[in-house]
């Protein structure tokens, strides 16, 4: 369902000339791949075995799956972050903003749902916790646009789509920073151990 909308809101975002939308759209594609591996982890340490070398393995590998997570929430901060700038500085000369309001309102529900559902199982597992993360962000990127839209529909002020961008860019970061901290102290605790320990 992420995929497929995430590729309609981008479709949608070139044919109104919207960064914001773009932003949001190029955020939930790396998320689609980020949850993919975050669920498909989570499979995996469901069906091995319940001895606790097997569970340490498993901690590791749930801690690896959240730091990649994080990367790519930070990868997309910085490239959101250098286009809103871009855009600040030159303002496209119009955007749709109809259509960009009922886009960004459509993925607000669609990523409330899915945080929602994932919300149970993000505060046991920081690799779950990494794809909650990645939809709060989402859910929240879509009210930015929804009310950057608005603002444009109001008052014309095209400014609005960039500030949206950054601001998208911002929560990011906020969001990214903490998993990879937590998921980086996880590994080092593992690394001190000795090889006898963590097999």
């Amino acid at each position: 369902m992420v995929a497929s909308f995430s590729v309609a809101e981008l479709w949608v975002s070139v044919h109104s000339n919207s960064l914001s939308l773009m932003a949001d759209a190029g955020h939930m594609v790396t998320d689609v791949f980020a949850i993919a591996f975050s669920l498909w982890t989570a499979l995996q340490v469901a069906q091995s075995a319940a001895d606790s070398a097997t569970q340490i393995k498993n901690e590791r590998l749930n801690a690896l799956a959240a730091l990649t997570n994080g990367g790519l929430l930070l990868v997309v901060s910085g490239w959101l972050a250098w286009e809103a700038i871009g855009e600040l500085r030159s303002p496209p000369p119009e955007i749709l903003s109809s259509p960009v309001a009922i886009t960004a309102a459509i993925g607000l529900c669609v990523n409330g749902i899915n945080a929602y559902l994932l919300h149970s199982h993000a505060a046991d597992n920081l690799n779950l916790r990494g794809a909650f993360l990645h939809m709060v962000a989402d859910a929240s990127s879509c009210l930015g646009v929804l009310v950057g839209a608005v603002l444009i529909a109001q008052f014309g002020w095209y400014r609005a789509d960039g500030i949206v961008s950054g601001a998208i860019a911002l929560l990011i970061l906020t969001t990214a920073l903490p998993l990879i901290r937590q998921s980086w102290a996880v590994l080092n605790i593992f690394a001190a151990k000795t090889p006898s320990e963590t097999i």
